[in-house]
């Protein structure tokens, strides 16, 4: 009898881009992407032979036209999350406070809009994910297992 694969999770990262007035980056997922409408973080999966904060910085680049050194993201938190039809995840939180560039929709076809908010009054819908990686950011946590049911 041979064993089972063992489960890999899909490792992610969400970016908080934050003002000085407090408010931070979202962007409102559309098209036929996974949950279309919500507003979430820039962020996405680590590619292959990449590190989370090259990554962080690939996905914000991509999703703002945002550029990020490895010195402006500080490490947030890390949640286990499982959203409730997909496969669990691990998602890392960054915050960046400084960056070069205005943000601006690149992905149009994936993003609806961009808007800034205040940590405590998130829009709705937002996506859990982003929500939890923004509670971490405020509780000042740095690790939590999200969206699982006993």
């Amino acid at each position: 009898m041979t064993e089972p694969a063992p489960h890999r999770f899909p490792v992610d990262v969400l970016v908080l881009l934050q003002r000085p007035d407090g408010q931070i980056l979202l962007t409102e997922r559309a098209g036929g992407i996974y949950l279309a409408g919500m507003w979430a973080v820039p962020g996405g999966k680590v590619d292959a032979g990449e590190d989370v904060v090259k990554a962080a910085a690939r996905e914000v680049y991509e999703e703002t036209g945002i550029i990020l050194t490895r010195s402006e993201l500080a490490f947030i938190g890390v949640t286990h999350h499982c959203p409730p039809h997909r496969d669990s995840r691990i998602g890392f939180g960054f915050l960046a406070t400084g960056w070069t560039g205005e943000p601006r929709n690149v992905e149009p076809d994936k993003c609806s809009q961009l808007g800034w908010f205040l940590p405590d009054e998130l829009p709705q819908p937002t996506m859990p994910y982003t929500a939890e990686i923004v509670r971490l950011h405020r509780e000042k946590e740095a690790f939590s297992v999200h969206g699982w049911t006993s």
